[in-house]
């Protein structure tokens, strides 16, 4: 019970700091695309139209890229402290994996 009660504290400080660090990233994207934007509105209307359709795809690329490194981080933090303190995390998620596989 009490290796459930920390998995679960883990879990949420995980989530804490990965909202965190994804609404950091998230702030650089809005100044990235004010700039953009203020850029854009120097230009004329087709190309204005391309380079909005170029900006936002770039956004949304570094958003996933952004995402999944945050996220990388902070499950590789997590997954050191609790095998620090003995709870082998990874290899109680493999063995339900295959637990259900097998199924």
């Amino acid at each position: 019970m009490a290796d459930n009660t920390i998995v679960l504290i883990g879990l949420i400080i995980g989530l804490l700091f990965g909202m965190s660090g994804i609404a950091t990233l998230f702030n650089f994207m809005n100044m990235a695309m004010e700039e953009t934007a203020q850029q854009l509105a120097k230009i004329g209307a087709v190309s204005t139209l391309v380079l909005l359709v170029i900006a936002i795809i770039l956004i949304v690329k570094i958003r996933i890229i952004s995402s999944l490194i945050v996220g990388a981080i902070i499950g590789a933090v997590l997954n050191v402290l609790l095998e620090m303190n003995g709870i082998y995390i990874v290899n109680s998620i493999f063995e339900i994996i295959g637990e259900n596989i097998s199924i």
